[in-house]
């Protein structure tokens, strides 16, 4: 589905990516782990054209996106759905009209949005009663769920989380983990979800570890646990960096 090749990103003198080479299959979950400052999102709006890269190729189902027209582009785009990591909902409109804005913008009467909107909220576990909140008046973990109800109003192929669980507390971000895998497996979508919480391993089918700029693992999830990489191995057990000592 996606396939990144020798992707180069640097603001400045600060190099982002460095010849960064990545394959995402069909279907997959995939999470991309690392430690903040590592580029993570960069990487993300990278895949989704909101930030360009210097160099390298990102082919989406087959097509180069650097070599397309802005048309081409927007139809690759359609498959692509972006939650973005504070849910990015406009203060100035209601739980109906941040999901729905996308056809409400498109002169789709409401009466016709309604009841989209609403199958989009009981498909994240909100019911009918928030419909008319603002941002404002929601939980962080509800704010999540409006921005992916938004999100799946158009069921992307690609599904694409910038740290979903970003400060959530432990139940809910449980709730998230839990809403994200069964989002993938309704929609058989083409997961990707960036975090820095290994409790992602829990629902994820592969991982990627993003280090300096460089993929420097990818494989299924429960293989992660015997890489003897250090850098890998510190980092997943929460150890600080130094001299390896394996507990047993």
């Amino acid at each position: 589905m996606i396939e990144i090749k020798n992707l180069t990103k640097s603001f400045g003198d600060k190099k982002i990516t460095r010849g960064l080479d990545l394959k995402i299959n069909n279907n997959d979950f995939l999470a991309i782990i690392g430690r903040s400052g590592e580029g993570k999102s960069v990487l993300l709006k990278q895949i989704i054209g909101l930030i360009k890269p210097d160099a390298g190729e990102i082919i989406i189902d087959g097509q180069n996106i650097s070599e397309l027209t802005k048309i081409e582009l927007q139809e690759v785009y359609k498959k692509c759905g972006y939650v973005f990591q504070f849910a990015a909902l406009l203060d100035s409109l209601n739980v109906f009209e941040n999901i729905g804005i996308t056809l409400l913008e498109n002169d789709y009467p409401p009466d016709q949005v309604m009841p989209e909107v609403i199958k989009r909220l009981k498909s994240v576990g909100l019911s009918e009663d928030v419909l008319y909140k603002y941002p404002a008046e929601l939980s962080g973990g509800m704010k999540k769920r409006v921005g992916l109800a938004r999100t799946l109003m158009l069921s992307p192929q690609i599904l694409i989380y910038d740290e979903p669980t970003t400060g959530l507390d432990p139940i809910t971000v449980k709730l998230i983990h839990e809403l994200i895998k069964k989002t993938h497996e309704d929609l058989n979508a083409t997961t990707i979800v960036i975090s820095h919480d290994i409790e992602i391993f829990k629902y994820a089918k592969t991982v990627a570890m993003l280090h300096e700029g460089k993929i420097i693992y990818t494989g299924p999830t429960e293989n992660i646990w015997d890489c003897q990489n250090p850098y890998i191995y510190q980092f997943i057990r929460g150890l600080e960096e130094g001299p390896i000592t394996k507990v047993y």
